[in-house]
């Protein structure tokens, strides 16, 4: 069950996008980026769909989404993000993704 609000859902296609896009347009060059004895391309793709995914998260939470809830003090303003996934803001999965791929990689080297 996927947990979202606004266009939350689109982090996860906005991180993956770029590794399938620009790892085919470079397959069709000559370059498998799974199979290549360097890990550069495959690595700058992540870390390109974890740059793509904090700028466009940024850019659709420029402007908050305001709630008012009325108590016995008056009326109360509450600003929320408009995109989240999983209740984290969508400018944040960047990160959070490119950590996790990292500890992955980390992982997988030293094991």
């Amino acid at each position: 069950m996927i947990i979202y609000s606004g266009v939350g859902y689109l982090t996860f296609i906005i991180f993956i996008v770029p590794l399938v896009v620009l790892g085919s347009l470079l397959n069709r060059l000559g370059i498998d980026i799974l199979e290549s004895p360097s890990w550069w391309p495959l690595h700058s793709l992540i870390i390109l769909g974890a740059i793509l995914t904090f700028g466009i998260g940024s850019f659709l939470n420029r402007k908050m989404l305001e709630e008012t809830t009325f108590e016995k003090s008056g009326p109360v303003r509450v600003l929320r993000p408009r995109h989240t996934l999983y209740y984290i803001r969508m400018e944040y999965w960047g990160p959070i993704l490119l950590v996790v791929y990292f500890a992955f990689i980390a992982y997988r080297s030293f094991r």
